[in-house]
């Protein structure tokens, strides 16, 4: 009797990357399908998406068809739009979306690799003031931490100088006119004058950075949460000792930009990137630490 042959090593490898590839690499390229179009209102030719996509062809056209059956793309004119089942799928997903969600695994991750307190804060315009929602706190013995709800100020916090650079200019040209500002700690920038000219530096580069200016031993980083229209919806923003961030304060900022472009991809900022490229060294430095204690007292920045 013959012995059946083992098959090759060729046939095995095409056979095992078949069908067991072909489901996953087919779903993840329709939401990229969806993703590309809802970035482009004027709609994509099959050639531009085969372009994007990096894709053949044929193997688009594979996906566009029955996505055109469906109704969540049309096809008009030799290109593809969205159509009303992927505006009707975006209805119904919306409600569900809030900064808090999409920011929370975000979060927890920068936690766990920065190893400090990470805090999201919204702007009181009212009290022109930047509150925290939400929070995760390190995992240190000694470490910041601040109880929901507890607002700081705008001109000293780096939460707050983010929500206030990124504010429509009539609101900044009135919170300015309340200066000078009371000194929480030496190192507090009081002047109204040094904050005007601090805060295109803080839009350029998303970026604040303060250090011991609400309390004298705690330094802050902090960045923009932009949503889907572009607006600041909120500010993320890492709360550690000085200490801790004398060696390398250009990786915390890296760690807080990055995480908030994350944050702000989930939320549908079209400016914000899947995987953000590095981000570039920040021109300001932490100082050396002041002077004062450096036991585990509750504060943020």
């Amino acid at each position: 009797m013959k012995r059946p042959q083992a098959p090759s090593r060729r046939s095995a490898a095409r056979e095992g990357s078949g069908p067991a590839d072909a489901g996953p690499r087919s779903l993840i390229r329709t939401l990229r399908i969806l993703e590309q179009l809802a970035g482009a209102p004027e709609g994509l030719s099959l050639a531009a998406l085969s372009a994007r996509l990096e894709a053949p062809k044929s193997s688009l056209l594979g996906l566009l068809r029955p996505m055109c059956n469906y109704r969540y793309i049309v096809h008009s004119d030799g290109r593809y739009l969205l159509g009303p089942g992927a505006y009707r799928l975006g209805v119904s997903v919306m409600p569900t979306l809030s900064v808090a969600r999409i920011a929370a695994p975000i979060m927890r991750e920068l936690v766990e690799r920065s190893g400090e307190t990470v805090l999201v804060a919204t702007m009181d315009p009212d009290a022109g003031r930047a509150v925290y929602v939400e929070k995760i706190e390190s995992s240190h013995s000694i470490r910041y931490t601040v109880d929901l709800g507890t607002a700081r100020p705008l001109y000293c916090s780096a939460a707050g100088r983010v929500l206030l650079a990124f504010a429509d200019s009539a609101f900044i040209a009135r919170y300015l006119k309340r200066g000078p500002f009371p000194a929480l700690t030496p190192q507090t920038l009081t002047s109204a004058a040094q904050l005007r000219r601090l805060l295109p530096e803080i839009r350029e580069q998303k970026l604040a950075i303060t250090v011991g200016e609400v309390s004298t031993d705690v330094a802050g980083f902090a960045a923009p949460i932009f949503d889907r229209d572009g607006r600041v919806a909120a500010a993320l923003t890492m709360a550690a000792p000085v200490s801790r961030t004398l060696a390398h304060p250009q990786d915390y900022a890296t760690l807080i930009r990055d995480a908030a472009d994350s944050i702000s991809f989930g939320l549908g900022h079209p400016g914000s990137a899947l995987h953000p490229a590095p981000s570039a060294e920040v021109r300001r430095t932490v100082p050396a630490q002041p002077s004062g204690k450096s036991s585990s007292q509750r504060a943020a920045p």
